[in-house]
């Protein structure tokens, strides 16, 4: 090979290279003709590779291959993982589960995430992780308030990419408290915290519903086996969403004892306590729910025993629903103790906490306050499975409603004579006066 060739070859791929106007102009039609075979119907994939080999008609193929091609690669990438692009298509981010475009704004998300991890961007790994549960929590929402007859099983394929998320985000929170390089600073676990507060709360919406439409049809049959399963799902990652809020409160803690300054003394005592409010809310919240459940129950008691003692129903079906109702009263009272007891102890957690962050000792705050949040984790799980037993009995839709309201509950047995007596429980105005009869009796909060 000759040495004018040589340097020819490496000019070409090391030089700048300058097509002519006219080569360029001569091979343009060519070009097009290329990239259009290469797009086909509208539905279907562009190949790449008939694109770079397009490309190589009017440029050479060492070029194309060596430097256009990985630009444009990397091009992409940094688009999707820098501003959240999916496809193109707005529409993509609204998606749900079972839309054409779910399946790209999915693999977007992936893609931002590979791209954080592969250059080690562990802050903008973390904050996506957040992001992208949160969008889970709102998808998860949206699927069911919607009217979609599948929408069960599709809530719970978020909720358990939901759960993947969360877990994500402890992981990312664990190796930041550990990372002695200090790249990610105090306030981007701030930004962290709210977003898991953010999951908890759309969780708390979702369950709520849930639980508010699982025996809304029927007073004597339990909730489904998909709505209960789905609670189920709900409220184990919100119990992880919890974990995830107190474990970045304990890393902005471990950070700013380490001489972050990005937040200040203030703004982590304003967190803890924060923290510790919500936690003693959800435990009295858990605690008067389920005391409201005593009273539908202990009201629909009575009632039946009025009805047995008057034998103004069927003997056999009045005796087998007082047995029921029994049972469910005698779980209930148990769980109104048990919760009970959960405020007392959380009442006392918070206490120490504000004692200890008056005495400027954080770590001694943060401990009380991950004491506060297993206690109410356990009063919300004992809350739960007192709402599902009581919808053996009554429906729980007033119930759940009635505890942020400022309505009685009313509840009246049927004293048909022909079939089992059926149980209806009302919300009424609380100001109204409620005459009672031989079927129907009030009991009044």
């Amino acid at each position: 090979m000759s040495q004018d060739l040589i340097a020819q070859l490496k000019q070409l791929k090391h030089g700048e290279v300058k097509p002519s106007e006219a080569w360029l102009k001569n091979n343009r039609a060519v070009l097009l003709s290329q990239i259009k075979n290469t797009v086909g119907d509208q539905n279907s994939k562009i190949n790449l590779e008939n694109v770079w080999n397009a490309m190589a008609l009017f440029m050479p193929r060492p070029v194309v291959f060596n430097v256009v091609r990985p630009m444009a690669v990397l091009l992409v990438v940094s688009i999707v993982a820098t501003s959240g692009w999916i496809t193109g298509v707005d529409a993509a981010y609204n998606s749900l589960p079972g839309d054409w475009l779910y399946g790209a704004k999915r693999a977007a998300e992936k893609t931002q995430v590979a791209m954080a991890a592969i250059v080690g961007a562990k802050k903008a790994e973390t904050k996506l992780h957040a992001e992208f549960a949160k969008r889970r929590a709102d998808e998860t929402k949206q699927i069911l308030n919607s009217n979609d007859p599948g929408k069960q099983a599709k809530a719970q394929e978020t909720v358990s990419d939901l759960k993947i998320e969360i877990a994500s985000v402890n992981q990312k929170l664990d190796e930041i408290k550990s990372d002695s390089t200090k790249n990610v600073t105090a306030d981007v676990v701030k930004d962290v915290k709210q977003d898991t507060d953010s999951v908890k709360n759309t969780l708390q919406e979702v369950k709520t519903s849930l639980l508010a439409t699982a025996a809304q049809n029927t007073s004597t049959t339990p909730a489904t086996d998909a709505a209960v399963q789905t609670v189920q799902a709900v409220s184990e990652v919100k119990d992880l969403a919890k974990d995830a809020s107190i474990k970045a409160v304990e890393v902005m803690v471990t950070k700013h004892l380490e001489g972050d300054v990005s937040v200040s003394v203030a703004d982590v005592k304003k967190e803890i306590n924060t923290t510790l409010q919500s936690g003693a809310t959800d435990a009295a919240q858990s605690n008067s729910s389920v005391d409201k459940i005593k009273d539908v129950v202990n009201a629909a008691k009575t009632q039946v025993a009025d009805l047995s003692a008057n034998k103004t129903n069927n003997a056999s079906t009045t005796a087998a629903l007082t047995q029921k109702i029994s049972e469910i009263s005698t779980a209930t009272n148990v769980a109104v103790a048990q919760t009970k007891t959960a405020v007392e102890t959380t009442d006392q957690a918070v206490a120490k906490a504000v004692d200890s962050l008056n005495k400027g000792d954080l770590n001694q705050a943060v401990q009380a306050m991950k004491d506060v949040n297993n206690v109410t984790k356990e009063a919300e799980k004992i809350y739960d499975k007192t709402i599902v037993n009581a919808a053996q009995l009554v429906p729980v839709s007033p119930v759940v409603a009635a505890v942020d309201s400022s309505k009685d509950i009313k509840v009246i047995v049927s004293t048909s004579t022909s079939s089992t007596p059926e149980i209806k429980v009302i919300l009424t105005p609380a100001t109204s006066t409620i005459n009672n009869s031989s079927n129907s009796k009030t009991e009044k909060k």
